[in-house]
């Protein structure tokens, strides 16, 4: 998909491993600034900046654990120092959750959970939004169809997480909306991450099954959605989740 993001910089939350690192460079080559941003992926992370800029495109990779809010706070000020602003932000850190059915979780294990994949949303747009201009700011989180699906047992915080940020976007439309920014969701289904590795052989195959494109997908597969929403064809595009799971939830 070809789309004009030359001028913008956008931060890209664990963007250099699977869908982060496929999205970091499908905006370098639209033309954006691109900061990369990890937590423990550090080589993962250089090597995505150096296939961007190999590509004559500018990246720079971040260390900042999205958790934390003092360092969310200093990544977006590394983006606007390093790049002379923040057009976009891309909240796709995140992790699949400790696991375990409700009897066995722990206070501690849900807290944690919901700390990585939604707090951690919540300090990536509120220390964004000082710097995102007016009339084309972009937020974009990465959510995921099992939201809706409500994913197997034992992934409640995954799911309670992931739904969370669903409403999070609507409400956050609601607020940001008069300044002519946009906030959206893109819910996954079935990619081809380190995520996905973590099933068995036998759950794959039946996940498979219930896709009518029959196949799985993989992270490039999603980046046409986030290019969507980040440049100008989407700016009337906002409070919304857009699945991006092979007509998974058609079947």
């Amino acid at each position: 998909m070809v789309v004009d993001l030359a001028g913008r910089t956008a931060v890209v939350t664990g963007g250099g491993t699977g869908i982060g690192r496929a999205v970091s460079i499908g905006f370098a080559r639209c033309g954006a600034s691109v900061v990369v941003n990890y937590s423990r992926s550090a080589q993962e992370a250089a090597e995505t900046v150096a296939e961007i800029e190999g590509a004559g495109g500018r990246a720079l990779a971040f260390r900042a654990d999205v958790t934390d809010e003092q360092q969310v706070a200093d990544l977006m000020t590394a983006a606007v120092e390093r790049f002379g602003g923040l057009d976009i932000l891309v909240a796709n850190a995140g992790a699949p959750g400790q696991g375990g059915r409700t009897s066995e979780l722990t206070g501690e294990q849900w807290e944690h959970d919901l700390a990585t994949n939604c707090r951690s949303a919540f300090f990536c747009v509120k220390h964004a939004m000082a710097h995102l201009p007016d009339g084309r700011g972009r937020i974009i989180l990465t959510g995921s169809m099992s939201a809706r699906t409500g994913a197997t047992a034992g992934a409640l915080t995954y799911v309670a997480s992931k739904a969370a940020m669903e409403g999070m976007t609507r409400n956050w439309a609601q607020e940001f909306g008069p300044r002519g920014i946009t906030v959206n969701t893109i819910a996954p289904g079935i990619i081809r991450t380190r995520l996905q590795a973590r099933a068995s052989e036998e759950r794959y195959r039946y996940l498979i099954g219930r896709i009518p494109l029959g196949r799985d997908g993989l992270p490039g597969d999603c980046v046409g959605a986030y290019l969507l929403l980040a440049g100008d064809d989407g700016a009337y595009i906002t409070g919304q989740v857009i699945e991006v799971g092979g007509g998974m939830l058609a079947s």
